[in-house]
Parts: structure tokens; sequence; C-alpha cells
């Protein structure tokens, strides 16, 4: 079947033939919007947080100041991994209430894979918690750049960038409204983004004192009176890292009758200063507490959902083993059934797996891990893209007796947001899977993957996911499977301009489908060719690629295929400057989509039909298909493609010489571009202007 309507959902980019157009510009220039929301996406820290007042009274002393008279500023948070600086700037931008557009946060350690920080996919986040939905969000960084530099000029603003590694992941994102600042936190003195050093406050390991006095808040007095050497000697055999402080005095707070001397003298025998604090909460707990503390740590993430817990334990009766590292704070509670295991915890449980648990048993938790996302992702791709859409994954085999987690009128939003809150963790167990041998579940998990990103338009991550699931289908001897992916993410590659990476997976994948036989993969194949040459400004080619497309989806009894290829050869015939035959096309896609049947397609094509009218005189014809359009569109709440439709619509006007209609279409269409923070609002305004 055809992969059109699923990815042709981004108003960025060129596009196959004017309809989608809609007689307005259509490229990676942004200017103006609507009004910005106003983000809070700091989270606050759960729990008491104390100490660090010095580095707390020069972060304050730097961010609290947001006269909106200067260029936005940079203060960086810099030290140790494990040393407390995520919390500290959380705490501190939690505490400051000067900036009136609102926070926002990005946690590049979530988003970097093994080549780096998708850059260009954390700034569409931003962009989506400013306002912009995901049909109005540019292809390119430059693109989504410029669009951010636009919506970040009114009110001050601040962000928080958590875990950064290099200047490049700070730079796009510094606000251009005067008073904003970026609150960095990274490893390494990324001394060139600061004019001078005055604007970076590092942060030690707790002293002995700061560790004691962190020991005796978390703990109580008494314990500290009673045995202040031994609470200043845990402290300094913690090394000043607050997660160990924190796990000792959960110890501690558990075990009323143990003394503090007793910790102190588990640790010496233990040894490895840096470890064997973990060692000894760990020997408190319960052996299935214990047992999850290292399951858990096989999770290829830090942060997780309830869900992820059951995985790795193999039960959904975890809730008590839960409590136990929550109370031995080995885990964090963040709230809305997520918690978040420190990296230092992290590496402890990992070692202590490797330890005590056989390869076997390691081996069989990560296969738990990687079925249960591939087929909840895969429960997400059927709810999002419906059933009929081409997979190589037989859906039939992976989910019997699995049940949909992903109903009612919802599903498919259900299904989206899912996808995108975890996306940070598919896309790290898909590497996990890849790393760990299972290559029939990585490259069905990188397929059911691009149902999330034709819809959120993560583009680099899309492709970084296809390599990985091309390379395990390879591995797994599908070569249908790599044929597939590869060409489905010549999308992606042709949205960031990678024009030339494109057409390299298209030219592979052609002679793979055709030797295989399997018409529908090729035609599909043939339709992205199409796609390619849309983009580049090519519609004879673009018209060639489709309508063998449209020979082969016939051939194998695809009517949904069949129909939807037919809007976009429409398309490109008229791009060719072939109107009537263009006309005929559409009419004839429209009739095939009814069948289908497709509504937000059948609007798409009634838009279409009605510009090509338009372009050939027959203006009543035109208004009909058009108000036909529309009304399909905002019933189905496709009100993006709906005000293209108005666009046209009040073009059609403006050739009849109708000021009042053109007037109604515009002012209509100007509303959803500015709901949905689309740079094709800029236009609109100014043609509403030009009109008086």
């Amino acid at each position: 079947m055809s992969d059109g309507p699923e990815i042709a959902n981004s108003a960025s980019g060129t596009v196959g033939g004017p309809v989608v157009q809609a007689g307005a510009h259509y490229g990676d220039n942004y200017f103006g919007t609507g009004p910005a929301r106003t983000p809070h996406e700091i989270r606050p820290l759960t729990g008491d947080f104390v100490n660090r007042e010095r580095e707390r009274a020069r972060l304050r002393e730097h961010l609290a100041h947001s006269d909106g008279t200067r260029g936005s500023k940079i203060v960086m948070l810099t030290g140790l991994p494990g040393v407390g600086k995520s919390a500290t700037a959380r705490h501190v931008a939690g505490e400051v209430d000067v900036y009136p557009g609102g926070e926002l946060f990005v946690d590049f350690g979530s988003l970097r894979g093994a080549d780096g920080a998708a850059i260009s996919d954390a700034l569409g986040d931003c962009l989506r918690r400013l306002g912009v939905q995901d049909k109005a969000m540019p292809a390119t960084l430059a693109g989504r750049t410029e669009l951010y530099q636009t919506w970040t000029s009114g009110k001050p603003l601040l962000v928080l960038l958590d875990d950064v590694a290099e200047p490049a992941e700070v730079e796009p994102f510094v606000p251009n409204a005067p008073g904003s600042s970026v609150l960095v936190t990274s490893n390494r003195r990324l001394s060139e983004l600061l004019p001078d050093e005055t604007s970076v406050v590092e942060i030690e390991p707790l002293g002995d004192e700061a560790g004691s006095a962190l020991m005796q808040a978390l703990c109580g007095t008494r314990r500290a009176e009673q045995e202040p050497a031994a609470m200043r000697e845990l402290a300094r055999l913690c090394g000043g890292f607050p997660e160990m402080l924190r796990s000792m005095a959960a110890a501690l707070r558990k075990h009323p009758s143990l003394r503090v001397a007793e910790l102190v003298a588990e640790n010496r025998a233990d040894g490895a200063r840096l470890t064997s604090p973990f060692n000894v909460a760990c020997k408190m707990l319960p052996a299935a507490a214990a047992e999850l503390y290292r399951r858990l740590a096989l999770l290829p993430v830090g942060e997780f959902g309830r869900d992820l817990v059951s995985a790795a334990a193999g039960t959904d009766r975890s809730h008590w083993e839960l409590g136990e590292l929550l109370d031995a704070h080995l885990l964090v509670d963040e709230g809305d059934g997520r918690y978040r295991m420190h990296d230092l915890v992290r590496a402890h449980a990992r070692a202590l797996a490797e330890q005590h648990d056989s390869a076997e048993d390691r081996a069989a938790t990560l296969r738990r891990i990687v079925r249960h996302c591939l087929h909840r992702a895969a429960f997400a791709d059927l709810a999002v893209l419906g059933a009929g859409r081409l997979r190589i994954t037989d859906h039939a085999e992976l989910l019997a007796g699995q049940r949909q987690p992903f109903t009612g009128d919802r599903a498919k939003q259900d299904a989206v947001d899912w996808m995108d809150a975890e996306r940070g963790a598919l896309a790290a167990v898909l590497r996990s899977a890849v790393d760990g041998g299972l290559n029939r579940e990585a490259w069905q998990l990188a397929e059911a993957l691009t149902a999330l990103y034709v819809n959120r338009r993560h583009l680099v991550e899309w492709v970084g996911a296809t390599e990985l699931g091309v390379r395990a289908a390879e591995l797994d001897g599908r070569p249908d499977a790599a044929a597939r992916l590869g060409s489905f993410a010549s999308r992606a590659l042709t949205d960031l301009g990678h024009l030339d990476r494109a057409r390299a997976e298209l030219d592979a994948a052609l002679p793979v489908a055709e030797r295989l036989g399997r018409p529908r993969l090729t035609a599909s194949v043939h339709e992205l060719v199409g796609r390619y040459h849309d983009a580049t400004g090519e519609p004879a080619a673009a018209v060639d690629a489709y309508r063998r497309a449209i020979e082969l989806f016939t051939a194998a009894g695809d009517a949904r295929g069949r129909a939807f290829v037919g809007y976009f050869l429409g398309c490109a015939e008229y791009a060719l400057g072939e109107h009537e035959r263009a006309l005929d096309t559409l009419r004839d896609a429209l009739r095939l989509i009814r069948d289908v049947p497709d509504e937000r397609m059948a609007g798409r094509a009634l838009a279409a039909i009605g510009t090509a009218h338009a372009h050939l005189g027959a203006h009543d014809a035109a208004t009909a298909a058009l108000d036909e359009a529309i009304a399909v569109l905002t019933a189905g709440e496709d009100h993006y493609y709906a005000a293209q439709a108005r666009e046209a619509l009040a073009d059609v006007a403006a050739a009849r010489g109708d000021a009042e209609l053109r007037q109604e279409n515009l002012r209509a269409a100007l509303a959803v571009y500015e709901r949905y923070g689309s740079p094709r609002a800029a236009g609109v305004r100014e043609a509403l202007a030009a009109l008086g």
C-alpha cells in the first residue's frame, strides 16, 4: 500500500505539486507566527534538597536578573559525573521566577546516541512545547533554528540544557528575547561558549563536613550527635557524592538500631571507595529486591516507566521490590509512574549483574525488555497507521496472544503520545537489541517506530533507527526488510536535505524488491522514488515513477495504494503543466479513495481538483470542489489541510473579484496557522493587511 498520506504531514521543504502548496510559499524561510505558549518544562525535584549554598547563591545571582535590556546569557554548571549538577540546576531553576516566557528543559543524556545528540530533533521538541504543531514543523535544523528564534523573541525565557557534551548542543537553543538565560550542565568546561569565566559555576564533591550535614538533614540530629566522627567518616567514604550519601542515609532511616560505625565498617571492608556505599545498601535489600535492582540495570536508559520495570522483572507483581529500592534511595520516583536510576547507581547495578547473574539470565532479561517494547510499539504502529499499510513484519504472528493497549476513540493519539514519551528508551532498546544479537526484533522495532517518526518528525532519530534496523535485517537474512526500511527513510533524508543519501537508499532498494518478486514492496519503492523527484523539482520523473507504482499496486490488488498514488500522480501531472490530464487523474483518484475509504485523502484530492479547476478558469467548479474539501477536512479535524484549501479558495475569490469571500477564507486560514504555529501565517497576515 502507499505510504504517501502517512508522511505528508509537514509544511516544510518542497512538495509534490502545487495542490498541497495551495498558492502559498512552502520552503525553509520562516517569519512571524502566532502567540507562543508559556512552557513550564523544568520538573520540580522530589524530596528535600540541602547544601550547595555557595553554588546555589552564585547561580541565583546569575539567573535572578532579567531586565530585558541585554541579550541572552549563558551560565554553566560543571563538575564530575554524579556530583549533583543536574539536581542543583533544577533546584535553582525552580527558585528563580523572573522569566515570564517560561522554562524549557532538554536532557541531552536521554537523547544522545552513538553518533551524538539529535540536535534538530531536540529543537523540534522545544518548538512543540512553545506551540508549534507537527504539520507546521520545519524539516531542517536551519529551519527549526530560525523558527525557534522567532518563537523565543518575545518574553525572556529560561532554558536548562542538561548533560551537554559540546558547544554545538547549546548554540541553537539560545533564546532571542533579551533578558533570557541558558543554564548548561556539563562534565566539561565549555569555555568557548562563554565570554569570561565568571559565568562558570563549578561543583565539587561535598566535603566531609558538608556530607555529614547532608546525612544529618536526612537522618536527624540524634545520629549525628551520637556518632559525629563516624558520620564524617561515612561521608568521606562516600566520596562526597550525594547519591551515595542518600543511599547510606536511607539505610540508617530504615534500620533505626543500625549504628553509623557499623556502616563505616561495612564500607571499609568492601574496599573500593566509589562503589562500596551501594554495596552496603544492596546487602540490606531482600533477595527479590536485589534481583530487581540488577535487572533494572539492564535497561538501556536511566529513566523509565512502570511497564519497563515489569518487563525487566518478568512479572507485573514487583510493587514490593520496587518500594524497597525506593526506600533504599537506589531508585527515585519521578511521579506519573516514572522512575529514575542515577548513572552511578546504574553502573554499580550493572557490575553486580555481571558478577551475580549468568550470561543466560542477563540475555533473558534483555530479551524480555526488547520483546515488551516491540509488542507495544507494534500495537502503536497499528493504532496510528492502520492495518492496511505495507509492513514486512507479520503482525498476526508477532502479536498473537498479546493485548492491544491502545483502544477507544483516543487510541491513535494515545499511541503516538506513548511512543513520543518513550522514544529515548525505544531508541536505546533498539540499539541494545542489535548489540545483543536480537536482529529480528531489532528490525521489526525499527519498522514499528516509523509510525512515530512520520507523525512527530524526529528526522535525525528516524535515520539513526533505520541504519540500525537495516543492519539487523541484513544480519537476519531479510533483504525485504532492509529494502523497506532504507527506501522509506529516504523521506527523512530528503527532508533533511541529504539528497544523495536518499537517492542511494532508493537505488539500493529497488533492485532488491524486484529480485524478490514482491509487487507491493516494489510499488512502494517506486512511489517513494516519485516522492523524491517531487522534492527535487523533477515532475516528469515523478510521473513515470508514480505510473509504475500504480501498475504494480493494481496487479497486487492493493486498492489503497492505487488510490493514494493516483492522488500524487495527479499533483505531479499538474506540476508538469498537464492540467487537463491532472484533473482526470485526480477525479479517478478521488473515486478510488472514497472506495477505500479515507476521508482525509478524499479532502486533499478535492482540494487538488479545485486548484486544477481554478487554473483552467472554471471558477464555479473550483469553488464547489474547494468548499467540499473544506467541509470534509474540517469534519475530520484535519484543520491544517482545510486551511490550505481555504488559501486556494481565497485565490479563486480574488480571481472572481469577491473581496469578502477572499477575506473570510484568509482569516479562517490565519486562525488555524496561528494555532499550529505555522510559518505560513506570515504570508496570510500580509495578504490580509494588503486588503485593508
